[in-house]
């Protein structure tokens, strides 16, 4: 894609997280930038709701890497958005993640990669030749996301070839205890992606992540989308909400406006799409991508969805916790069969706390309500929901107890999480970034039509990182290499 000039208009598909930091870097450079959102409420699943006087997240539970000179956290500097004022940090108990197995329990420490590498030696001793391969390369690349070339590097900071190999492939080679695997697979658990498809980089930056160092949201979601809007305004930016687009048009081979629902047109040099691949595709007409494009991008497999319970629960009985639990299922060989993920956390009044679970939900398993809509789902669909949130509940008895006061104040599927950010299939951590399809994503970074390019998660790491570092990478295209390095060394001293 060519670069284009300051001060022309560009067009912003989503409001979540990646759009809106797309937005507010091209503001910086002093673009003209209008970020379009379908939905009444800006921020996709940055955004938390209100139930029962509760704020329930949606897809920010917790973060990593947000401290200074951190990747995240460099990334937020960039942006101008306080991370003080949003995020608290976590491991006030020495403990970012507890793991349950039924035989083990492993706790991920906060004090980074040394603390980490003393638990695993510790508790797994006969895999010292295997433990030795892997906390080389997760200090290998460690290093590497300090150094600056991850943010700035246009293309991919990470040469070796040997990190795009599934790690299940790398642990089998090592030989590896089944223990020592099933807690080595957390990170796939984290992002949706198989153990066996899962690339060595990708599980590794998520684990690095966490250990530079653990935040969660000192408020809500909803906040945290206030902040970066206002963030985004503040430069000239605007937001139109509840008008989703319905077309980007072409003029003499290139960009050249976008059609609203409403009908309304939008002058736009540039479109940055951020949003699905598969949902960019609809908007586009038939002949502006070879076919082999368009099955690409067609073909590409979604990470599985989940279900999400919120509940309230008494507050002196269960106060909040500051790390988050996950009890897990082992085959025999460790490979983890089934996950919950808990998180306790201060409710919104001194009586009332806030526990959330999430575990795996399969799209097909909604398949008889494919085709209906929020809200208007029928009673089978609401009487499904509440079934499997009552047994969930009741799982989490070996963990808090008896649950005193438990109230169930919402539940939501893949297909809340499809019709709410247009997610294919409701999966709520995008296609999957695994070693199968990892090039197909990657080329979606150079899309073969002037003025379009796309947003949201990089290929190489997931999450908020992911998000903002394919949001960096759309700005750095658009405004071209060198002005676009220059000007972030220079935001990043000050």
């Amino acid at each position: 894609m060519k670069n284009y000039t300051e001060g022309k208009n560009i067009v912003v598909i989503g409001s979540g997280i990646g759009g809106l930091s797309a937005g507010i870097i091209l503001a910086l450079f002093n673009f003209k930038v209008t970020v379009v959102e379908k939905n009444p409420f800006p921020g996709g699943l940055m955004r938390s709701y209100c139930r029962s006087g509760f704020d329930c997240s949606v897809g920010v539970h917790y973060v990593g890497a947000l401290g200074n000179n951190e990747p995240l956290g460099k990334m937020f500097q960039v942006l101008g958005i306080p991370v003080d004022d949003l995020f608290s940090s976590m491991g006030q108990e020495g403990i970012i993640d507890r793991y349950i197995f039924d035989d083990l329990i492993f706790d991920l420490p906060d004090a980074g990669i040394d603390a980490l590498e003393d638990n695993l030696r510790s508790t797994f001793c006969r895999d010292e030749a295997a433990l030795n391969i892997i906390m080389k390369n997760l200090r290998d690349i460690s290093r590497r996301m300090m150094e600056p070339s991850f943010l700035l590097n246009q293309g991919d900071p990470f040469q070796n070839i040997d990190y795009y190999r599934p790690v299940g492939e790398l642990l089998n080679s090592l030989q590896v205890s089944p223990g020592l695997r099933a807690v080595l697979s957390m990170p796939c658990q984290l992002t949706g992606v198989p153990l066996n498809d899962c690339p060595i980089i990708f599980h590794h930056i998520v684990l690095v992540s966490y250990l530079l160092s653990s935040w969660k949201p000192k408020e809500n979601g909803r906040k945290m989308t206030e902040v970066f809007v206002r963030r985004f305004e503040e430069l000239g930016g605007m937001l139109v909400l509840s008008n989703g687009v319905k077309k980007i048009s072409l003029i003499d081979g290139k960009v050249g406006e976008v059609i609203l629902e409403s009908g309304e047109k939008l002058p736009s040099d540039v479109v940055v799409a951020a949003i699905h691949p598969k949902i960019m595709l609809q908007l586009l007409d038939e002949n502006v991508l070879r076919d082999t494009y368009r099955r690409r991008i067609r073909g590409l497999k979604e990470t599985e969805g989940v279900i999400v319970v919120n509940a309230s629960v008494n507050a002196a009985a269960h106060p909040e916790i500051d790390h988050n639990i996950y009890r897990l299922s082992t085959d025999e060989n460790g490979f983890i069969e089934d996950g919950f993920f808990y998180q306790l956390r201060n409710g919104n009044s001194p009586s009332s706390n806030l526990l959330s679970i999430i575990t795996k939900s399969l799209y097909s398993e909604w398949s008889p309500w494919e085709n209906t809509s929020t809200g208007k789902r029928g009673n089978e669909y609401e009487e499904k929901k509440m079934n499997i949130a009552d047994s969930l509940l009741k799982k989490t008895k070996g963990i808090f107890g008896n649950l005193k006061d438990a109230s169930i104040i919402d539940v939501f599927t893949p297909l809340t999480v499809r019709d709410f950010v247009n997610a294919p299939e409701g999966a709520c951590y995008g296609a999957m970034r695994s070693s199968r399809q990892l090039l197909k994503i990657a080329s979606l970074n150079n899309l073969p039509v002037p003025g379009l390019c796309i947003a949201g998660q990089n290929a190489v790491a997931p999450g908020v990182m992911g998000c903002l570092l394919g949001s960096f990478n759309a700005a750095r295209q658009i405004v071209g290499v060198e002005r676009f390095n220059k000007e972030i060394e220079r935001s990043l001293s000050l």
